[in-house]
């Protein structure tokens, strides 16, 4: 890292440090209105600067101060108090990493892998995953998969892009409507759940430790269509013995959260079990399938948005087709966060509505946009 970044990110540290300690010693209901855009603020420069641990840390503690805020019941002061903390303890320590020109400490606190340039990469989606705060923002990650083999990824990789769009209080908006507008690079996120082949060119990628490899676009990147895919049945596979290898060798910090070892799975033959309804804002349905017990989590506000019912339905019927998401070790437990059932015409995909966007609905995204 360059001195002027440095002082650049030593400037944000400070602002955030100051930021938690005055919500934590004031408390929400009197912190004022700055204290909390500040909060904001700081998220979004970290994560324009691609700090994704510092970045992920304050969008969760945002979420619990929306939540709050807006009277939600699924408001948690103990995930709050947690993620706040962490986010404390995240810039205080990186701050004593620059002082000491410790850069590998400070490597290792940012977890920030290397970016890698491409040149063109082929890939089809098998999932997305979404993320939605009323008047906050709403995010998607989508899980794809690579389908030709090149030097910088294999075939079959799993990749996984992100995108979020700010959301503003005073519109009723289904998330969904955003991935209809156009990105910088001219095309739309929804282009992505067609089930076709998609060719991105003049992009980046970044490999993670422990869960699949982020793609990340740049201006000059094209993203287009390709005919549909069909060979769908390839990438359905789950290496139980490498999954096996990666949990016996993870070596977790105090700054590692659960969710940072992830596993892509595919289960087939599940079995529904009980299902239990946490204050938390979302219930979880135990599944038993491959000789092992799962608790697959289903939001119940919009985040959960049709998967709460929809899983909720299949998991009633007699015949149930296969299951792929992303699973995470949890307290001992195996939490899975249904993505896509797997059927004979390749991947529905159940966390994001298949209604059609009116076109009220996109004028009003792109006025707030």
């Amino acid at each position: 890292m360059q001195p002027a970044e440095k002082k650049q990110l030593t400037s944000l540290l400070d602002e955030l440090s100051s930021a938690v300690e005055e919500l934590l010693l004031a408390g929400l209901t009197t912190a004022s209105k700055s204290t909390v855009e500040r909060l904001d603020i700081t998220f979004k420069e970290a994560s324009r600067m691609r700090l994704l641990r510092l970045g992920s840390t304050l969008r969760i503690a945002n979420e619990e101060i929306s939540r709050f805020t807006t009277g939600s019941a699924q408001f948690s002061a103990r995930r709050l108090a947690f993620f706040l903390s962490r986010a404390w303890l995240l810039a205080t320590s990186m701050k004593r990493a620059i002082t000491a020109n410790d850069d590998t400490r400070l490597d290792k606190l940012m977890s920030t892998p290397a970016t890698q340039p491409v040149d063109r990469l082929k890939v089809v989606t098998l999932g997305v995953s979404k993320r939605v705060v009323p008047g906050a923002f709403a995010a998607f990650d989508f899980r794809l998969r690579a389908i030709e083999g090149m030097p910088e990824a294999s075939t079959a990789e799993p990749l996984v892009w992100s995108c979020v769009f700010p959301m503003r209080k005073d519109l009723d908006l289904p998330a969904e409507a955003f991935l209809h507008l156009p990105q910088k690079q001219k095309f739309r996120p929804a282009m992505l759940l067609e089930k076709n082949a998609i060719e991105i060119t003049r992009c980046a990628i970044s490999r993670q430790p422990n869960s699949a490899t982020r793609l990340s676009l740049t201006d000059a990147s094209e993203v287009k269509p390709e005919k549909p895919f069909t060979d769908w049945k390839s990438l359905w596979s789950w290496n139980l013995s490498e999954a096996s290898h990666r949990l016996s060798t993870h070596r977790p910090t105090p700054l590692d959260l659960e969710i940072e070892l992830q596993e892509e799975v595919f289960i087939d033959n599940w079995q529904p079990g009980n299902r239990e309804s946490l204050d938390e804002g979302y219930d979880l349905l135990q599944l038993q399938a491959e000789n092992l017990s799962f608790a697959a989590r289903l939001d119940r506000g919009p985040s959960g948005t049709p998967l709460h019912a929809t899983l909720g339905a299949m998991a009633t019927k007699k015949r149930r087709p296969p299951l792929y998401g992303v699973m995470h070790y949890e307290s001992c437990n195996l939490l899975l966060q249904p993505l896509t059932a797997l059927g004979k015409d390749g991947p529905e995909y159940l966390t994001v509505s298949p209604d059609k966007i009116g076109q009220a609905q996109l004028v009003k995204a792109m006025k707030f946009t």
